[in-house]
């Protein structure tokens, strides 16, 4: 395989928030061994599933990017014990079957490797387990390693985090074992 392209998900889109941190020091543990391919959903409209309405630019712009990815990357904070309706909005649209593949229903997702790695109190253990179950949901194939980091109650306050050396040695770790998680399971495009 030649370098893998990785899509970046965020759960929040503040450049200073928990979740662009994460990322930044991913990119920083993947170095050239990876393309980046960040995916913005800001301009994504709530699904309604009653809608004969074709996909929205924004949905199709997003999906030809996961099509161009090895694997995704998501990054999750606490978000009050779960994820923001938004990225769930988003694996929603994404899920819907890929109109270049209509005779086998699969999706964009299908088999796709997802690696998370979050953030938050309980080292973002609840919106983890939620997102590992809706990413499953979706046909992807979640890295069984996940970084989970803790952040301290002040933080939350203040917006004002910064990792220590053991966690960048973590998130280091895990861009290390995603990497060749992609390069043992590649996706089979047809």
């Amino acid at each position: 395989m030649a370098k893998p392209n990785i899509a970046f998900i965020e759960t929040s889109l503040d450049d200073g928030s928990f979740e662009a941190k994460l990322a930044n020091t991913a990119i920083k543990a993947i170095g050239d061994r990876a393309e980046v391919i960040p995916i913005d959903y800001a301009d994504l409209p709530m699904l309604n599933a009653g809608t004969d309405e074709p996909d929205p630019a924004a949905a199709l712009a997003i999906r030809d990017k996961l099509d161009a990815a090895d694997g995704v990357w998501v990054f999750v904070s606490e978000y009050h014990k779960t994820i923001p309706d938004s990225v769930r909005n988003l694996f929603q649209w994404m899920s819907m079957p890929d109109t270049k593949n209509p005779e086998t229903g699969e999706n964009v997702l299908h088999n796709m490797p997802a690696c998370i790695t979050g953030v938050g109190g309980s080292k973002g253990m609840v919106p983890r387990a939620l997102l590992g179950d809706l990413l499953e949901a979706n046909g992807m194939y979640v890295f069984p390693i996940e970084v989970g980091l803790s952040v301290p109650e002040e933080a939350f306050q203040t917006n004002d985090w910064v990792m220590n050396e053991a966690d960048e040695g973590a998130i280091t770790m895990q861009a290390n074992d995603f990497l060749n998680f992609i390069q043992e399971n590649p996706i089979d495009r047809k």
